[in-house]
Formats: structure tokens, C-alpha cells, sequence
């Protein structure tokens, strides 16, 4: 229901104190006195202990794992890394596997795969395999071979977890430097690997793999396989690059080939992948090696990772990948040695992802969660919740924009969590401070809707105090049903008559119109001399063919009330029988203020009103009562039965002629002997 506001005064700002005597006392005035802190500053407080209340939770193991799951969102709601083009994976697959038909692959078979691509003059080999068990002397001696004619392979080693110690390479493959460390040289002009180095893998708590070692930990740290990889490849590739080897930047930074590796763990040393792709790498399959399928200028200057993804091999981790379905419909999870690729990737381009700082994070936090309470404590529920999507979609894509364009990770999280909880907040102050103010407004209440009864119906006074803040004197338009009624020969029947009788029958006539029409829910808007002008459908809207049938009803009930008034008048009244005319149409007219800033009225004008005037007059033309325009018969005619028509008729102030119907009663039309008796309306 939407009607123009009229501007009243309160009573705090009437000019005599004793104009509002009879409501206050001194208790009262005191708690007209108290105020509620200001919005912002409740605002502030909700938004400072939302903040370390979401804080907390980072402890709880349950929001660590929907805090990852946001983490995987924004991995899949941005744009994938490109394929790198430095790293090849060769791969023993299924479709290999399904080739050679056997598990172990045997390591013979690995080593001629070593062999083939040793002869392609990679940069440098990794192979992602242990060789830490020995195999038949004749499948040794073949690796030993292989790993020797390439003469650049990087082989693999595990760090000691737990209980478990260190997993090195056998001295047949690779006789250690410095035994003491889990990645290092293997020693100058002996048979075997170049180096080895270590592929251990960090998991989360939810078991997924999001990060990448930079160290691998054992008696002494030593650099993780993708470090190592990623150094001796620039090596190879670019001789003279000063920035190639990973070095500590500060506390919370390592540096690697002039860019800057975010420490996502600062005492694990760990970094967050950042080159996450469904095919990080170029991938070739092992059978293709094997079979002399691949074209050597493939592998000529790469970066070479050799190791196995195939369901026997069971070397398949979660990541955030698996959170999303591929295009064949179904999750697929990553092996070991693609996410040692996209480790590399992520240092070869500097594609770490950063953290933001803590202290940031609570800053954007206490500042996000203080403007959305500020605006939660300003609306209704409705826009609230509406204002409440707008947030939570703002900060979401504020964390995508941070993560895709800077590599940046917000965790948005408790920042959502906040809003969630901010708006029940808000609503809880302004139910607190709508109590502690009950009584000042119920005064208030009182003393408006009281002052504003007299004038309208209380409905509308209800609805004015409900829209009190507002100032306007623009109108509305609405379809409405305007009813018209005036009684018969009014000035000749009070010609002569004492003024003060003549109001008291008047009132009592109105009185008791006032009743039907209060009952059948129209606005009784003026009282025009002896005239009403009543409206259904302003301000309070019930649908137009409703609007029009109540008009109708009002009408008909309006006849038999003023007959039990002629009933109920004695034979000694100085008055005669009253008779009324009525004239309902239906139409758009514009409702709203009507005055000048310090004085309104509440009002319809239009042609509508005027018409439904002139339908009133209609009635001594017509030997009718009650006349009604098409506008309002096509509306009720389905609803309502008993109209006649009465054709198209001219009507003074219309260009063209209208089409009327009667209802009720209709006498035998004969010349009148008197003029219709009612003011002008104007539009």
C-alpha cells in the first residue's frame, strides 16, 4: 500500500508545553530524554565482535574444511593456468598399462622409456619413481644403463614421516653426496642418476593437496623435487640467470627467478599451487615413447617428468580439482607427478598464491561487517535480506577478482559468516531499541492518530503514522472506484428551518452513512455540503473488481439505510422523507497531499472524480438512484446482478457520451422541478 506522506508535527515540537500537558510527566519527559547509542557505533561493536568471534573458529577443524572448500571455489570459478609448455609428462597411463599388462611395470620397461628420452636431449629428467627396492640383476643393470646414458635424471627419494625414516635411492642408481640430506647430488663419474631429491607431498586436514613442499625435512633441510627440478632446468635453459636458485626473502618469502613465493605454512615452509589445470603439463603417453611414436623435437630443451597415473599404480591425490565434474561427468583426481608438474609451473611463472595478511583480514572484516550492519539497522526485513545477497555476492567477488587477477587468496569465509550473522543482529537492536522507546512512541501514536481520526478514516491515519518520516506532496495514480451521493432537494427542504435542527439532522444523516460505508471498506474522503465523496482502492488497494463491487454494495445499502431512517422519523419531524442520488465510476485519478508545506490534505482529483459527479446529477434525469459508468459495470458484472441499462448519455464536461447502467430502484422519468443541488468538483 503505497499512499504520499503527509508531514505532521510531532509533539516534541509544539510550540506550548501545554499542548501536550495532558500526556506528559516528568518520568515520561525523562525517557524522551534517553537516547540509544548511534547507529554507526552499534554498528561498529556488532561488526568488532562478529569479527573476533569468527576468528575463533578457525580453530575448529569443521570450518578449516569448508574454509578449504571456499579456497577450491575460487580455484574453479576463475580462469584454469595454461598448459605449460617447459614440462612434459611422460606417462604410464592406463592405455600403457593396458598395453604392457603388467603391475609392477617392469623396470626394465622403465628404463628403456628412461633411455628414449635421454636420447631427445631433454633440459633435465625427473623420474617420479622410487628405486629404492632391488628388482633381477638384469632389470637393475637395465636402469643403471638408462639413468647413466642420460646422464641428466633426477631420481626420487622420500623424506622420513612419522616413524617412518628417509626413503633413498640404492647406491646402484645413485651413490648420495651427502647421505645426510634427502635431495643432493649423486657422486661425480659413478654409474647411475645425476641427482635425487625428494617428492614428499603436504596433505590438509581434509586430505587434499593444495600445497607443495619448498624443503623437505629430515636430519638437515633440503629442497623439495619440484625446487630442485625447477633449478636445474633453468640451469640448463638459461646459464647466465642470477635469480634461479630459491633463496629466503623474509620471514613470510622466498624469492625464486625474480618473483616472490608467499609461505603459506611459515614453519613447514610450504607454498600454495597456483598452476591448477585439468592438464597443467604436455602429456605424452609412455606407449608413444615406446613405440617411437613421439616426435623427439617434443622433448628437445623440456623439463621431462616420467611417472605413472594409472588406477593400479594408486598415485592419485584429491585437490581442488575434484571438486567440479570434468566433461566426461565424472571427478577426477591428479596423480603424484602431474602435481609435482603444476608445482613447477607454479615457481617457473611465479603463480604462488599469496595470503592476506591477518591484520588485513580483520580491518576488511570490522569494516565490511560495520557498514552491512549500519545498513541492516536502516531497512526492513525484506530489503534487508535483499541488501544481505548484495553483500555476500560483493565480497565473494571480490575474493575471485583478488585470487584470478593477483593470485591472492582472502578468505572470505568468516567475512560471509559475518554477514549472515550481522543481519539477525541488526534486527535484535532495533527490536531492543523499539522497546526501550515503546513508550515515547505509543505516546506519540496516540496523540497523531487521535488529531488525524478526526480528519480521515483511521485506517489512513494508520498508515500516515506508519510512513511519519517521510515528507512528500507528489501524488500517485491508481485505478479507483470513486462513489458519489448527494441528497434530493436538499435546499428547499431546509429552507426555513432553524440552522442548528439542520445540523443535527445532517449529522445524523452522515452518521449513519458513515457506518455503510466504513462497513463495506471505502474512504470516505470529504463531506462537500451535504455531498459525499467516498473512494475504494485508495490507499487501501484490494483489487479493482473487489474496489468496484464494494462501491456497488455501498450504494444499494446506502438506499436501505436512509428508508429505515425515514422509517424511524415521526410524524411530527419537521423534515420530510430524505432521498439521496448516487453516481459510481471507476477510473485512474491521482491520490496524494494537497496544500501547502505547513497544511495538507489528503485528497483524489481527476476526471474520474469529476464524473462520478456528474453520474450523481444523472439520477433526476433518469428517474433513478443509482447510477454507475461502464468502467465500474464491467468490473462487477460478473459478480453482481440486477442492472439495466440506460444507453450512452452526453455529460456536461465530457467530449464524448457515456454509457451508464441503473441499479435499484428507478421511478418514471418526469420534468424536474428543481436544479441538482452539490458544489463543483474540479480536477
Amino acid at each position: 500500500m503505497d499512499i504520499p506522506s503527509l508531514k505532521v508535527p510531532c509533539y516534541h515540537n509544539l510550540r506550548h508545553p501545554g499542548d501536550i500537558a495532558h500526556l506528559s510527566s516528568w518520568p515520561h519527559l525523562f525517557l524522551m530524554m534517553r537516547r540509544l547509542p548511534d547507529r554507526l557505533i552499534v554498528a561498529a561493536f556488532v561488526a568488532l565482535g562478529l569479527t573476533v568471534a569468527v576468528s575463533l573458529l578457525d580453530r575448529w577443524t569443521p570450518y578449516g574444511d569448508l574454509r578449504n572448500w571456499t579456497y577450491d571455489f575460487l580455484v574453479n570459478h576463475g580462469p584454469y593456468a595454461a598448459t605449460s609448455q617447459e614440462i612434459v609428462f611422460v606417462d604410464f597411463d592406463d592405455a600403457t598399462f593396458d598395453k604392457i599388462q603388467k603391475f609392477p611395470i617392469p623396470r626394465s620397461t622403465i628404463a628403456q622409456v628412461v633411455e628414449r628420452v635421454g636420447q631427445a636431449k631433454p633440459a633435465v629428467i625427473g623420474l617420479d619413481i622410487l628405486l629404492s627396492e632391488a628388482r633381477t640383476p638384469e632389470e637393475d643393470a637395465a636402469m643403471q644403463r638408462a639413468l647413466t646414458g642420460a646422464g641428466n635424471v633426477v631420481i626420487a627419494s622420500q623424506a622420513g614421516t612419522g616413524q617412518l625414516p628417509p626413503d633413498l635411492p640404492l647406491p646402484l642408481f645413485c651413490q648420495p653426496e651427502n647421505t645426510s640430506v634427502v635431495t643432493g647430488f649423486c657422486a661425480e663419474g659413478k654409474p647411475g642418476a645425476y641427482a635425487y631429491a625428494a617428492i614428499n607431498m603436504p596433505y590438509d586436514s581434509d586430505g587434499y593437496v593444495r600445497d607443495a613442499e619448498l624443503f623437505a625435512w629430515g636430519k638437515r633441510p633440503s629442497e623439495s623435487f619440484p625446487v630442485f627440478m625447477a633449478e636445474q632446468y633453468l640451469a640448463q635453459v638459461d646459464p647466465n640467470c642470477t635469480d634461479c636458485i630459491l633463496r629466503s626473502l623474509n620471514a613470510r618469502h622466498a624469492q625464486f627467478r625474480g618473483h616472490k613465493v608467499p609461505y603459506d605454512s611459515l614453519t613447514a615452509k610450504t607454498f600454495r599451487i597456483g598452476n591448477w589445470a585439468p592438464q597443467p603439463m604436455l602429456h605424452v603417453p609412455a606407449w608413444s615413447v615406446l613405440t617411437g611414436k613421439i616426435d623427439p623435437t617434443q622433448l628437445q630443451n623440456k623439463l621431462v617428468l616420467i611417472g605413472q597415473s594409472s588406477d593400479a599404480a594408486r598415485d592419485q591425490d584429491f585437490t581442488p580439482l575434484f571438486r567440479v565434474a570434468q566433461s566426461d561427468g565424472k571427478r577426477a583426481r591428479m596423480g603424484g607427478t602431474a602435481l609435482h608438474a603444476a608445482a613447477i609451473a607454479t615457481l617457473l611463472d611465479g603463480r604462488a598464491i599469496g595470503e592476506v595478511p591477518a591484520m588485513a583480514q580483520w580491518i576488511v572484516n570490522v569494516l565490511v561487517l560495520c557498514a552491512a550492519t549500519w545498513v541492516f539497522t536502516r531497512l526492513r526485513l525484506k530489503l534487508a535480506f535483499v541488501c544481505e545477497g548484495v553483500f555476500i555476492l560483493a565480497v565473494y567477488l571480490a575474493a575471485q577478482f583478488l585470487f584470478s587477477a593477483f593470485h591472492l587468496w582472502y578468505p572470505y569465509l568468516g567475512t560471509l559468516i559475518g554477514l549472515v550473522a550481522a543481519l539477525p543482529c541488526a534486527v535484535a537492536w532495533q527490536y531492543v531499541k523499539a522497546n526501550l522507546l515503546r513508550s515515547e512512541t505509543e505516546q506519540q501514536r496516540a496523540q497523531l492518530m487521535e488529531l488525524f481520526s478526526r480528519y480521515v478514516d483511521p485506517q489512513v491515519a494508520h498508515t500516515i503514522w506508519l510512513r511519519r518520516d517521510e515528507v512528500s506532496l507528489e501524488g500517485d495514480e491508481h485505478i479507483a472506484t470513486v462513489l458519489f451521493s448527494d441528497i434530493r432537494n436538499f435546499t428547499g427542504m431546509t429552507a426555513g428551518k432553524d440552522s442548528q435542527v439542520v445540523l443535527r439532522w445532517l449529522n445524523e444523516y452522515f452518521t449513519a452513512m458513515d457506518e455503510v460505508i466504513r462497513a463495506h471498506g471505502g474512504f470516505l474522503n470529504k463531506f462537500i455540503g451535504d455531498g459525499l465523496l467516498v473512494v475504494y482502492g485508495v490507499p487501501l488497494v484490494q483489487g479493482e473488481s473487489t474496489d468496484a463491487c464494494n462501491a456497488v454494495r455501498t450504494a444499494l445499502a446506502m438506499l436501505e439505510r436512509v428508508n429505515q431512517l425515514n422509517a424511524a422519523r415521526g410524524p411530527n419531524s419537521p423534515f420530510p422523507d430524505l432521498r439521496i442520488g448516487v453516481g459510481v465510476h471507476t477510473g485512474m485519478l491521482t491520490s496524494g497531499s494537497v496544500g501547502s508545506s505547513s497544511r495538507l490534505e489528503y485528497s483524489v482529483i481527476g476526471e474520474t472524480v469529476n464524473l462520478a459527479s456528474r453520474l450523481e446529477s444523472l439520477n433526476k434525469e433518469f428517474g433513478t438512484e443509482i447510477i454507475v459508468s461502464d468502467g465500474t459495470y464491467q468490473r462487477v458484472k460478473d459478480v453482481m446482478k440486477g442492472f439495466y441499462p440506460l444507453g450512452a448519455t452526453p455529460v456536461r464536461g465530457f467530449g464524448e457520451e457515456i454509457t451508464i447502467y441503473g441499479i435499484g430502484p428507478r421511478k418514471q422519468k418526469t420534468p424536474l422541478a428543481e436544479e441538482a443541488h452539490h458544489p463543483e468538483v474540479l480536477a
